[in-house]
């Protein structure tokens, strides 16, 4: 089931800071990431988009979470708190 509009990134320099943690990852990986995080996707609407298995679109949420986790969260200004919210939400996945 997809997020509510609530949940998802709505402003703009939200929607920056996830395209340029986005950016860092692998071509498949980014494109979960995207899916999940931007569009609300569901693990199996992914994968089946994708045509992939489902525990392959975890395994790349998985990444994502360990490449957030790596991030400064000084690096991204007055919104450290954005990196966070990100990590539970790939975590919790």
């Amino acid at each position: 089931m997809r997020d509510t509009r609530k949940e998802l990134f709505v402003k703009s320099s939200e929607l920056a800071i996830v395209a340029e943690l986005a950016r860092g990852l692998p071509a498949e990986c980014r494109q979960v990431f995207t899916l999940r995080k931007v569009y609300g996707y569901s693990g199996k609407e992914i994968a089946g988009r994708l045509g992939i298995p489902e525990h392959a679109v975890e395994e790349h949420l998985i990444q994502a979470a360990r490449r957030c986790a790596q991030i400064d969260p000084d690096s991204l200004g007055r919104r450290p708190s954005l990196l966070k919210r990100l990590r539970l939400r790939v975590v919790q996945s």
